[in-house]
C-alpha cells in the first residue's frame, strides 16, 4: 500500500480486551494521540466485550489472549460469528511454544508479545488497518527459532503422526486400554509408543513426556491457555 492509499483510509474504531485496567488505560492514551485512530473503546471481560459488539461494530479488535478464568483465542471465534469481517490484534505476555502455535491456528491479523512494548501495538494498528499482516519482532524471532528447533526433531524422526497421536490421548489423561481403543490399535502396540515416545524426547515418565512435548511444540494441551 502507497502512501498516497494510507492517507485515503478512515481513522479507525478500536475495541480492546484486557482485565487489567492499567493496561487499558495505558494502551487506550497511546492510541488515541494517534491521527489513524477515530476512537477507542474498552473492555474487561467477555460478557462486556460482546454487549458492546452488540451495540457497535468496530474495525480492530486488540485483546489479551489470556483473562481471568476465560481463553481470548475462544472469545476471538465467538466475535467472528457476530461479526466475519473482523480483523484482530492478539496481545500475550506468554510465550510458550504451544501458545504461539494456538495463536497462529487462529489466524489473527497481528501478534504483539507484551514484553515488545508500546511501538509494537502502534505498529500493528497501522498494518491492520492497511490490510497487512503483523507480527512483532520479538515474535519473528522467537517463531524462528521455533520453526527451527522443529525442523531438527522432525529430521530425527520426532514424533510420527502415530505417536502424535498417542501423545496427544497420554496428555488427556487416557489409559493404555483407552487409548488403543480411540486408536483401533492393540495395548501392546500403544504400550510400544509410549516407550518409543519416552526414548525420543527423553523423558524420565509421562508426565515428564507431556512437558517436553509441550516445550517443543509438539503438543498443544486441549486448546486451552
Amino acid at each position: 500500500m502507497n502512501d498516497m492509499t494510507a492517507m485515503l483510509l478512515s481513522p479507525v474504531s478500536i475495541l480492546m480486551l484486557d482485565d487489567h485496567e492499567l493496561v487499558l488505560e495505558g494502551l487506550a492514551k497511546v492510541l488515541e494521540e494517534m491521527p489513524e485512530v477515530a476512537c477507542t473503546d474498552r473492555a474487561s471481560n467477555s460478557r462486556e466485550l460482546l454487549r458492546k459488539l452488540k451495540e457497535k461494530k468496530y474495525d480492530i479488535y486488540l485483546m489479551d489472549i489470556e483473562l481471568a478464568g476465560e481463553n481470548g483465542l475462544d472469545i476471538m471465534q465467538e466475535i467472528r460469528k457476530l461479526h466475519p469481517q473482523a480483523r484482530f490484534i492478539a496481545c500475550t505476555m506468554h510465550e510458550e511454544s504451544w501458545i504461539l502455535h494456538a495463536l497462529l491456528r487462529q489466524n489473527p491479523d497481528a501478534i504483539v508479545l507484551k514484553l515488545s512494548g508500546v511501538k509494537a501495538v502502534k505498529e500493528a494498528v497501522l498494518a491492520v488497518r492497511e490490510g497487512r499482516k503483523y507480527f512483532c519482532p520479538r515474535f519473528e524471532q522467537m517463531y524462528r527459532h521455533l520453526e527451527n528447533a522443529r525442523t531438527s526433531l522432525v529430521k530425527k524422526n520426532l514424533p510420527t503422526p502415530r505417536e502424535q497421536e498417542v501423545l496427544q490421548a497420554i496428555s488427556e489423561g487416557l489409559s493404555t486400554c483407552e487409548i488403543a481403543a480411540r486408536l483401533c490399535l492393540t495395548e501392546n502396540t500403544v504400550e510400544g509408543y509410549r516407550k518409543n515416545l519416552l526414548t525420543k524426547l527423553e523423558a524420565r515418565n509421562m508426565v515428564d513426556l507431556v512437558v517436553k512435548a509441550m516445550q517443543r511444540g509438539f503438543l498443544n494441551p486441549h486448546n486451552d491457555l
